[in-house]
């Protein structure tokens, strides 16, 4: 003989009885008073978006290049200091002062060594590790 089943039977689930949604049908007419009133009210916030978050000015500026200002991340307690760039007189290599604390070097055609690197106590850089 089986064991008794200590879980019971599934019971069968309620399935309600809804109509389906009626479909939304979408026709094209040549009353246009509605868009019009709509294009209106999205130039309306457009303008006040504009007005609001552009300093009161109605037209649009294309985008400055930020990351000419850009000096890293700086807690807001701590004072920024300028990049510093040191070139070293025998080669065409500069070596930039970051503000994360790294030396990066800069090469003669403007490119950048993307390995980083530190400076000891003689004014010798060596790559970090």
């Amino acid at each position: 003989m089986a064991p008794i089943w200590p879980f019971g039977k599934k019971k069968q689930l309620l399935a309600l009885e809804e109509e389906a949604p009626s479909p939304i049908v979408y026709r094209k007419t040549d009353d246009t008073e509605q868009q019009d009133a709509q294009t209106e009210q999205q130039q309306a916030d457009y303008k006040a978006a504009l007005s609001f978050f552009g300093n009161g000015e109605a037209n649009v500026k294309r985008a400055e290049e930020q990351s000419q200002r850009y000096d890293g991340i700086v807690a807001s307690s701590q004072q920024t200091t300028p990049i510093q760039h040191e070139p070293e007189p025998d080669s065409g290599i500069e070596w930039v002062h970051h503000t994360d604390g790294y030396h990066y070097q800069r090469q003669s055609d403007g490119s950048f060594d993307p390995v980083a690197h530190v400076r000891d106590q003689q004014g010798a850089y060596h790559p970090y590790s």
